[in-house]
């Protein structure tokens, strides 16, 4: 999917790297991470690209039909084309609500934004399910409430909530023997427009700034996770294609053409930047990208 990709829209060319990380004590061979602009759907949809897991953000209730996050329902609208695998998904999300939720002053819910998830196989067992355009295992991880409305909280942005959720989502979809996941950026809310936040920045550059504090945490967990993996072999990251055209695309020939390509590129590098910095364990701050996004890339 990746070179796929890569061929496909070559103006996005500089959204594309890869990494790959040393053979661990568990496995002897390396894993290859792969940050590409793509689609989610397209991953899912296309028998040769779809992945073993994926890890998908879900809403701190576990609803699975609840319009937030809307990532969400990439998987679940698949999944819903499979009566028997839906009813297997909610059944073991019944057996973890009869489980304790972890106490947290303000933070309420069955799970907390960033730090939980929940792991689920699609289906469970020897049951064998048609074709359907889902991988075999999936990891929810909370990135917002039911309703929405986590934008306007900053634990959304601290970087050591996603890389704990993201490190366990890899650490248990390992252990079940995937060889390869995706995941999209998550945690970023950029389809959402931010309103009540006493650090209000702006839209525009709002949403880069989430979108880079999304890379650097998820990097991190990756790193986190990879020195105990067995199984992995291909971790893709993908950046939504639709999203950053909303950023940066404009007209054909227009006269702002090269400054929005300007403005691309050297968003591109701030995000391969955390990128890099992240899988080898390293925080991304406001003062590694020239001093923008302090509201967010600096929350503990």
């Amino acid at each position: 999917m990746y070179a796929a990709d890569q061929k496909r829209d070559a103006a996005r060319a500089p959204s594309f790297q890869f990494v790959d990380l040393a053979a661990a004590k568990g496995a002897q061979f390396p894993v290859r991470v792969f940050l590409s602009a793509g689609d989610l759907e397209r991953a899912f949809d296309r028998s040769e690209f779809r992945p073993d897991a994926a890890i998908v953000p879900t809403n701190t209730d576990l609803l699975i039909t609840a319009p937030q996050p809307g990532t969400q329902r990439v998987l679940i609208s698949r999944v819903q084309k499979q009566p028997a695998v839906l009813r297997d998904l909610e059944d073991q999300i019944a057996i973890r609500r009869k489980q304790p939720a972890p106490t947290a002053a303000g933070e309420p819910g069955l799970l907390r934004i960033g730090l939980d998830a929940f792991v689920a196989q699609l289906p469970r067992g020897a049951a064998t399910p048609g074709p359907g355009s889902f991988p075999k295992a999936a990891c929810l991880i909370a990135t917002d409430f039911a309703k929405g409305g986590a934008i306007d909280r900053r634990e959304l942005y601290a970087q050591d909530r996603v890389r704990k959720g993201v490190a366990a989502c890899l650490e248990a979809l390992d252990a079940a023997g995937a060889r390869s996941l995706v995941l999209p950026l998550m945690g970023a809310a950029s389809s959402e427009t931010q309103t009540n936040d006493a650090m209000f920045e702006g839209q525009r550059v709002l949403m880069e700034c989430r979108l880079i504090n999304s890379t650097a945490g998820i990097a991190l967990g990756i790193h986190d996770f990879a020195a105990s993996r067995r199984n992995l072999r291909e971790i893709g990251i993908v950046q939504w294609d639709q999203e950053l055209d909303r950023m940066f695309k404009v007209p054909a020939g227009s006269r702002a053409a090269a400054s929005a390509q300007a403005a691309y590129g050297a968003y591109t590098e701030q995000v391969k930047e955390a990128f890099r910095r992240g899988l080898a364990g390293e925080k991304t701050t406001s003062s590694d990208i020239s001093g923008t996004c302090n509201a967010i890339l600096n929350i503990k």
